[in-house]
């Protein structure tokens, strides 16, 4: 792959912006006199006063407040099931046999023995 030749023809370039040449020593002299707030050309934007900064800040605080509330309720809502945890010792026969259904039915360890939990209780009328 080459390159597209690009050459200075290609591109439009903008003529330069001549400044107005002061014409005698008078109008420099009457800038100079001027204050600089007068000669600038785009006006500033104007200083809020304390209060009213106070005030801004109060309800920017106040808002970043209720999206934090209302994140960290979404996040409850959103939280899975309570998970209880059941800790029991298990011999190595057990556990062969539960690491074998869990590889041949391609499951967790932890979803054969909640399922054998489930059906245990319910036969038994728990």
């Amino acid at each position: 792959m080459s390159k597209a030749g690009l050459d200075f023809k290609d591109f439009s370039i903008a003529s330069r912006r001549t400044e107005p040449k002061p014409q005698a020593n008078s109008d420099a002299s009457a800038l100079a006199s001027v204050p600089v707030t007068d000669r600038s050309v785009a006006p500033m934007l104007p200083k809020p006063s304390e209060k009213q900064r106070c005030e801004t800040a109060e309800a920017r605080a106040m808002a970043q407040e209720d999206v934090r509330c209302s994140l960290k309720n979404l996040k409850r809502m959103k939280q899975r099931n309570v998970k209880f945890f059941v800790n029991t010792a298990l011999d190595y026969d057990l556990k062969a046999r539960l690491q074998r259904a869990a590889l041949e039915n391609d499951l967790k360890m932890t979803a054969v023995v909640k399922a054998a939990l489930d059906y245990y209780l319910t036969e038994n009328g728990y």
